[in-house]
């Protein structure tokens, strides 16, 4: 990578210099905002070295505050574009050079290097409070091990980089998929241990959040491709210790969960990114204007949407309705307007500027609700069928959701059965589905009566053509 030197101002600059459409062109090997021989000693330059490692994760159309990460699940039957740009990827025949693939791969490992510069100069540290200098290091850890799980599981094999390493990415061969993993927890355990309970403000990354995510890498585990089902236990025994701490619970009101008034003060969200309107909304989210129809009085661009087939068996009642926007603005409904359902979850923007493009919405990307569907499942599996706790688990979900408690006595197949599609209604939109189908080795068999070329193949993304190096990183098969 091409490094710049850092500094305080040049953080700021990048806000307003990566661009502000969803069709920019990016380099090939963008600078990351934070170079190897940066050296910090203070907290300030601390924590200004944080603000620029998060920044690439959710600004300028290219992140998380957008839609290249969402668009990049699109497999699943729960997202769907239309959008040039995007109908490769969900159509499941996408190329190495699809926009969202290569904006998303520059970012993450941007993050990545920041967080790795951030780390390798902890030792140099001078009159950082103990505790001040935990929470410093177990943020940059978290960040760094949830690039590399969205990366693993997107990409497979994928180059491991430090402080260290970094440097010489072209002479650093791509990791096994379980080295890739095994990074993972041990960030993610490092986290754990260093972060506080909670801080002053939302968006930075909690004790919470690297138990419900390091609960989610060893239940990703058991599945495809590790395939340990030791994880389930793993899996299990970390949810548990978040239901039991108390410190989430469920919001009463499923539809008030995605209202910007309560995304500071719910007591569900456990991590996500949080727009701002501040500095013209330098850092802010464009979720409400993707997700909107462009006609019918919506304003938006529309582009991407769900589909009809998952509206048609999504259960009634007030989670769906939530869910969905199925009438638009001018009381049209979508099957009226000959088109697709539309995506609720990110609606409301609060606040806007630059004429209603940026807003103050949010990306959560961990939720209580989550956890709790996690347990049942990692229980079920690891105990060989659904215990109580399982079955309340998963039932608080449900009941909050306006829907009958299971019937008892399911077996563990049926049970799981019943939880993976819980897990499709209630994480709906969250970038959760798509990976579920990958684990549970199901892409093929939701996708063959729709997108006829699907193969197992398509478990995995193609890497950015741009970035391969033979021998050192290479292409995933099929593509």
């Amino acid at each position: 990578m091409k490094n710049l030197k850092y500094n305080t101002i040049l953080l700021f600059i990048a806000l307003f210099a990566l661009g502000s459409c969803a069709d920019v062109e990016l380099d090939e090997t963008p600078p990351s905002l934070l170079s190897p021989e940066s050296f910090f000693t203070t907290e300030s330059e601390f924590q200004a070295a944080l603000a620029g490692t998060f920044l690439p994760l959710y600004s300028s159309w290219g992140g998380f505050d957008y839609a290249y990460p969402l668009i990049m699940t699109s497999g699943a039957e729960d997202v769907r574009s239309d959008a040039g740009i995007f109908r490769n990827l969900n159509s499941l025949s996408a190329n190495d050079n699809d926009q969202s693939i290569v904006a998303v791969w520059q970012r993450m490992y941007q993050t990545i290097g920041n967080a790795n510069v951030i780390i390798g100069n902890l030792k140099n540290a001078q009159g950082i409070p103990e505790d001040k200098l935990n929470a410093i290091e177990g943020q940059a850890k978290f960040i760094r091990a949830f690039c590399y799980f969205y990366m693993v599981r997107w990409f497979g094999e994928i180059q491991l980089t430090t402080f260290e390493n970094q440097g010489d990415i072209e002479n650093l061969r791509q990791s096994p998929v379980a080295d890739v993993y095994a990074s993972i927890i041990e960030n993610l355990k490092d986290a754990e241990a260093k972060l506080p309970v909670s801080f002053p403000e939302r968006g930075r990354p909690t004790q919470g959040a690297a138990k419900a995510l390091l609960a989610k890498v060893y239940l990703t585990m058991a599945g495809w491709p590790i395939e340990d089902t030791s994880n389930y236990d793993l899996a299990r025994d970390k949810a548990k210790e978040l239901i039991d701490a108390g410190m989430y619970s469920l919001e009463a009101n499923f539809e008030d969960l995605w209202k910007q008034v309560n995304r500071l003060t719910n007591t569900e969200f456990i991590f996500g990114f949080y727009g701002s309107i501040e500095n013209d909304g330098a850092v802010s989210s464009h979720m409400h204007t993707a997700s909107r129809h462009w006609g019918n009085g919506e304003n938006g661009w529309g582009d991407f949407h769900s589909e009809t087939r998952f509206f048609d068996v999504f259960p009634d009642g007030l989670r769906k309705d939530a869910s969905f926007t199925s009438v638009f603005a001018d009381g049209m409904t979508f099957e009226e307007a000959g088109v697709e359902p539309y995506i609720a979850k990110y609606r409301d923007a609060g606040g806007t500027v630059r004429g209603g493009l940026a807003g103050e919405g949010f990306n959560v990307l961990l939720r209580y609700a989550d956890v709790l569907l996690m347990y049942a499942e990692a229980a079920n599996m690891a105990e060989g069928g659904p215990s109580s706790d399982a079955y309340n688990a998963i039932n608080a979900v449900r009941q909050r959701a306006g829907l009958a408690d299971l019937t008892a006595g399911l077996s563990q197949s049926d049970f799981d059965d019943a939880v993976i599609a819980e897990r499709n209604w209630e994480l709906a939109f969250e970038m959760n589905r798509w990976f579920d189908l990958v684990r549970k080795k199901m892409v093929v068999e939701v996708n063959e009566d729709v997108h006829s070329g699907v193969t197992e193949n398509n478990r995995l993304l193609p890497k950015p053509g741009a970035q391969l190096i033979p021998g050192i990183l290479e292409q995933n098969p099929g593509y």
